[in-house]
């Protein structure tokens, strides 16, 4: 950090001050004891905020070639000194980072002369990223997303806030993760931070919210409860973010930011974890995330946000075709709806209930409505608003599509489903070109979502790319997730170029499939469309009808049925879904 000409040398950091030239640290302006190498090595992290610097360089600056002394004990020493000065902790710094076999890093906000965001009034936007886990023990991970998770929870209900989860499901052992940089390139005003450690029953917390505008720490405190004090802990954590944010809170406000859903730690455990398995989203992770919300309703049956999760586990499933839509919509219906009875402000809640009555029901009106009404409630739910993204795609709506899909994907910005999402809701505006730069960022964040590449195959085989849509098919197919679907799709392409007998040798592992398992109708459709075999397309289309296959709503706007739209048959089936008046 270069100082002025003719300026005293004075670093600000919390409620400290380093003075370089009079070789002082102080805290709140009273002196703290510290040796000169201890010193030293403040200054120069001081210097290099969120960069690593190595061992060698601090050997090189401070402990010169002619001194003989033990210099691996030496740094030790003098780090463990600095951090006893500072308050700090190897095990959830503040302050002062370890990267093993490498250096150290000042992680800590350092404040500068630049305009603070609440120099403007409020914060109106905040970042919430996941928990550094310093123990690294899988037991107590689900913590690390849990405790930010019921954060955004939390600061969603807050009106005009706007709310982004950065990769709940990101790896922060990443040593290029740089929250400030991040919150800025989001364009939000701060960014909530922390680190967490538990050592038996005891939970120690560190938290910082830092003004991205100047880097500043707009407050930050460190916890050490039993672990039994965890939602006393998050409520004071909301409260206290809420606040320093200076957001003005009715009386109802402040009663949703520290509103409990469970009082039962292991239900709340089992909640995070079956939310983290349906995040995956494949055929064992939703099986995984039942069994867990299952159980954490068993524990707890007044727990309405598990049931409202419960719900959308159940049913996202009939998406990928992977179960009967009669053995989960039913059910997920019955849930949503116990849990809307328990918390009818519940946006997750709301929008399976939409998605039951749109793909099931075909009640279009009922879905919009609910779909609308999950919105209301919670803006920043990026689920939810992917859900009506798909909904106004599937009626032909595509601006409001494409527009409702990005905010759910700005919500949300690491999130494969979102970006994937995002992606497929371009491919039905027709909008290729775009489809497959999106794709291919989709497939950056995760490569694992089998919907990214279903997207890019449709974008490129409509460009007539067919090679580039076989491999993009087959890459998908590899992964798993939509298997059925992938190879519905990857037919579709092998029809369209000619190469019949790829195309009916998938209609025949369907055949095969169907006696062991649920395959969509809907599939061989897709397939006969490319195989511009209208009769066989239009009565595997009827019998899609008669099961509800869930994807069937995607007929008036999907290009794998363009040769089918042109049979005087088909209009009566959009009619009949509620597609066409």
């Amino acid at each position: 950090m270069a100082a002025f000409s003719g300026a005293p040398r004075i670093i600000r950091f919390a409620s400290f001050e380093l003075d370089e030239d009079a070789g002082e640290l102080r805290r709140e302006g009273m002196k703290i004891r510290l040796q000169d190498q201890p010193f030293q090595i403040l200054t120069i992290l001081l210097d290099n905020p969120g960069k690593i610097v190595p061992r060698d360089e601090l050997r090189e600056k401070i402990w010169p070639s002619n001194t003989f002394v033990d210099f691996d004990h030496g740094i030790n020493n003098a780090i463990k000194r600095l951090r006893e000065a500072l308050g700090d902790t190897a095990e959830t710094p503040r302050f002062i980072e370890t990267i093993p076999r490498r250096g150290y890093r000042f992680v800590g906000a350092i404040q500068t002369a630049q305009v603070s965001s609440q120099a403007n009034g409020s914060i109106d936007s905040i970042a919430v990223f996941p928990l550094f886990n310093a123990a690294s023990d899988p037991d107590t991970d689900y913590l690390s997303v849990g405790i930010p998770g019921s954060v955004i929870q939390s600061l969603s209900r807050i009106p005009g806030l706007r709310v982004i989860a950065w990769g709940m499901l990101a790896d922060l052992k990443d040593i290029g993760f740089n929250p400030l940089a991040i919150g800025r390139k989001l364009q939000v005003k701060a960014v909530l931070t922390g680190r967490i450690c538990v050592r038996s029953t005891r939970l120690r917390l560190q938290v910082d919210l830092i003004d991205t505008v100047n880097g500043r720490e707009l407050w930050g405190d460190q916890y050490d409860r039993e672990l039994t004090e965890l939602f006393k802990v998050q409520d004071e954590v909301s409260t206290e973010v809420s606040h320093k944010l200076r957001l003005k809170l009715s009386g109802q406000d402040q009663t949703q930011v520290t509103r409990r859903y469970t009082d039962d730690i292991e239900a709340y455990r089992l909640y995070v974890r079956g939310r983290r398995y349906g995040e995956v989203r494949s055929v064992e992770g939703f099986k995984k995330a039942v069994e867990c919300l299952q159980q954490a309703v068993r524990r707890d049956p007044g727990y309405a946000l598990a049931y409202a999760e419960l719900a959308q586990v159940l049913h996202t499933p009939a998406y990928y075709g992977s179960v009967s839509p009669h053995d989960v919509y039913p059910k997920a219906r019955e849930i949503a709806l116990k849990a809307l009875a328990m918390d009818d402000t519940l946006a997750e809640a709301h929008d399976a209930l939409a998605t039951v009555k749109q793909n099931y029901d075909r009640d279009w009106i009922g879905s919009e409505k609910e779909y609308k009404r999950s919105a209301e409630l919670n803006p920043n739910y990026p689920v939810g608003r992917f859900h009506f993204a798909m909904h106004l795609a599937m009626l032909g709506r595509f601006e409001e599509a494409v527009r409702e899909a990005r905010e759910g994907q700005t919500r949300d910005p690491v999130s494969g489903i979102m970006n994937a999402g995002l992606a497929w809701i371009l491919v039905t505006a027709r909008e290729f070109d775009w489809c497959i730069e999106q794709s291919h960022t989709a497939i950056d964040v995760d490569p694992t979502v089998t919907l990214s590449y279903i997207a890019l195959g449709t974008a490129y085989e409509q460009k007539r790319m067919y090679a580039e849509a076989i491999s993009s098919y087959e890459k998908g197919i590899s992964i798993g997730g939509a298997l059925a679907l992938s190879k519905a799709f990857l037919g579709h392409v092998y029809g369209s170029v000619g190469d019949h007998d790829k195309a009916r040798g998938i209609l025949y592992e369907f055949e095969t499939m169907s006696h062991r398992a649920y395959v969509p109708a809907l599939n061989r459709a897709i397939i006969y469309d490319g195989l511009k075999e209208t009769d066989l397309g239009i009565q595997a289309l009827e019998q899609s009808f008669r099961d509800r296959d869930t994807l069937i709503i995607g007929i008036k706007v999907w290009p794998q049925f363009d040769h089918l739209r042109t049979d005087p048959r088909f209009p009566d089936i959009e009619r009949r879904l509620g597609l066409r008046s």
